[in-house]
């Protein structure tokens, strides 16, 4: 008897083959017909063989000579949790099905159980022993479908259906087969993009996988589907990102392009390990996002003007701060897009590279070869740009070659993550940047967050308490509005966001205050003295508007 698993598949078919002869259930002649057809690649031993003998007669010899049991399929109930141990993807790929669960111990019927790659990775990928029996290729292929394909509609197209319709497939179908998940996945991912959620939380919890869509900036519940359903739900999402769904040990990332009406959507895929198993965020990214003019941003028209200004000088820094969700880098794109021109030699270094942008020569952080931002804006300077773009100043080394770049006659774009326009100065005088050096290189600096607008079909007039108005020291000069919730902003009273910034006027006497190495404090002293509107000044100026309403600017102020 010879153990399937320690053994390369051309030893094991050649024993196999010894083993027929000696039975006197293959001639010589058909034996080195049936090398020569391997040989050529003319197909696999299985294949081959059941020419010249028929299933079950392989099947016996097989379990003979390897130790391992037959079974047959025909007509075998497989509950359901244990299908949901394996996916199809990798059913099909090893030619398997998965039988039944005894403690740790995995049952699984297989055409080929020496195949000693197929029981590895079934077992990582299942955490379970694998405990190999034999059946027919066709028999398991027949199993395969009727165990997870499901029946389309009669045109023979996955019919479009909403989240109600999700419910009713976890609910009343068999949500662990992967024609459902893959119902379930694609009908999510649907909705998302109608909704326009930036992206989608697969969360498995203790009890059940919860589906989250960040909607305008907030987490909202959208579904909490059976627990079984997490590991098949986070495979189909790794298949389809091009991932390895064997590993579910370390972090993953991937992408899928999705043909949505219209326009194609960009989605990228990251998995994270965590204690109920693996997570999986969806990051839906909307080239629409990335062409947006300046004017698109909810900019006030006097820093809108300022900011148009500063895209006129032909070099120096311009800094954008803010968190990280903040739209930091839509700001950037806006800008390039707003130099755009084919006269101008225009490069980006970013991390990732999230739109692509025409005329524009997006390169991208690539840590595992060594390519920092710092690396990268050093091999841009050498491609004679005229405008470059950093997505992010983060060390020393980046800070000082932006700086320097800035004044050796290139108009350069990044961002800083500081919670206010003062406090960008401060972080890169932190970091060792001569003061002189960036009182003469920086040009500008916009503070940025985004808050929800009030969806206009259903918002309704709020008062302001006399205690609230203290509070904040602001007096409403009209009305002010809330949220209510209705068909248009699928019941959350907000639709869309906007910008609110602070723009910090940099003037010859906020230099002086650079090259003196001031605090952000007095920085902001000085700059309100010029008329410049702080971020919560910016907000106020909004709800009086009727474009946000009051608890956004308190959501604001917290994290101000």
């Amino acid at each position: 008897m010879i153990e399937p698993g320690k053994y390369s598949k051309h030893f094991l078919e050649q024993e196999l083959l010894s083993y027929l002869a000696d039975k006197d259930m293959l001639s010589k002649e058909i034996i080195a017909e049936i090398q020569e057809q391997l040989r050529d690649n003319s197909g696999n031993l299985d294949s081959i063989i059941t020419k010249y003998l028929s299933t079950k007669e392989v099947l016996d010899q097989k379990s003979k000579l390897f130790g391992i049991k037959t079974v047959s399929l025909r007509g075998r109930y497989i509950d359901r949790t244990v299908i949901a141990l394996i996916p199809e993807e990798l059913a099909g790929k090893y030619s398997l099905i998965p039988l039944a669960l005894e403690g740790d111990r995995l049952q699984v019927a297989m055409a080929n159980p020496t195949d000693s790659s197929a029981l590895d990775n079934i077992s990582i990928y299942t955490g379970c022993q694998i405990q190999p029996f034999l059946a027919g290729f066709e028999e398991i292929k027949v199993a395969i479908r009727e165990n997870y394909t499901v029946q389309t509609t009669p045109d023979g197209q996955i019919p479009e259906f909403g989240l109600a319709c999700v419910w009713k497939v976890a609910e009343e179908t068999n949500p662990i087969q992967e024609g459902p998940a893959v119902k379930l996945v694609d009908s999510l991912i649907r909705q998302a993009v109608l909704e326009k959620a930036s992206d989608i939380h697969w969360e498995p919890t203790a009890k059940d996988l919860t589906v989250k869509f960040r909607l305008d900036g907030v987490l909202v519940v959208k579904a909490c589907l059976p627990r079984v359903t997490a590991r098949i739900v986070a495979s189909r999402l790794k298949v389809t990102a091009g991932m390895d769904v064997t590993e579910r040990r370390i972090p993953q990332d991937g992408r899928i392009m999705l043909d949505f009406p219209g326009k194609i959507i960009d989605i990228r895929v990251s998995t994270l390990a965590t204690v109920y198993g693996e997570k999986v965020v969806t990051r839906i990214l909307d080239a629409e996002t990335a062409q947006r003019s300046l004017s698109e941003l909810g900019m006030r028209e006097e820093v809108e003007k300022g900011i148009c200004k500063l895209l006129q000088q032909p070099h120096g820094l311009i800094l954008i701060s803010g968190p990280t969700g903040s739209g930091k880098t839509t700001t950037l794109y806006a800008l390039l897009q707003e130099v755009q021109s084919e006269a101008l030699n225009i490069v980006s270094i970013e991390d990732p590279v999230e739109y692509r942008l025409p005329g524009v020569n997006q390169a991208q952080v690539n840590l595992k070869v060594g390519l920092d931002f710092a690396g990268g804006l050093r091999a841009i300077l050498r491609q004679d740009p005229d405008v470059i773009m950093v997505g992010e100043i983060r060390d020393r080394d980046t800070a000082r070659i932006a700086t320097a770049a800035a004044l050796t006659g290139h108009l350069v774009f990044s961002t800083v993550h500081t919670n206010t326009a003062a406090e960008a100065l401060a972080r890169l005088l932190d970091m060792d940047i001569e003061s002189y050096l960036l009182a003469s290189a920086v040009c500008g600096v916009l503070s940025q967050r985004l808050v929800r607008r009030l969806c206009p079909f259903c918002k309704e007039e709020r008062i302001i308490g006399a205690e609230l108005a203290e509070t904040l020291d602001w007096i409403p000069t009209g009305k002010i509005y809330g949220p209510k919730g209705c068909t248009k902003c699928h019941g959350l009273g907000y639709s869309g966001r906007i910008g609110i910034h602070e723009y910090l006027p940099y003037n010859q006497e906020i230099k002086e205050l650079v090259i003196q190495k001031a605090s952000s404090a007095a920085l902001v002293q000085r700059s309100r003295s010029f008329g410049m509107l702080s971020l919560m000044d910016d907000a106020l100026l909004k709800v009086d508007a009727g474009v946000t309403s009051l608890e956004e600017v308190i959501r604001l102020a917290a994290g101000v």
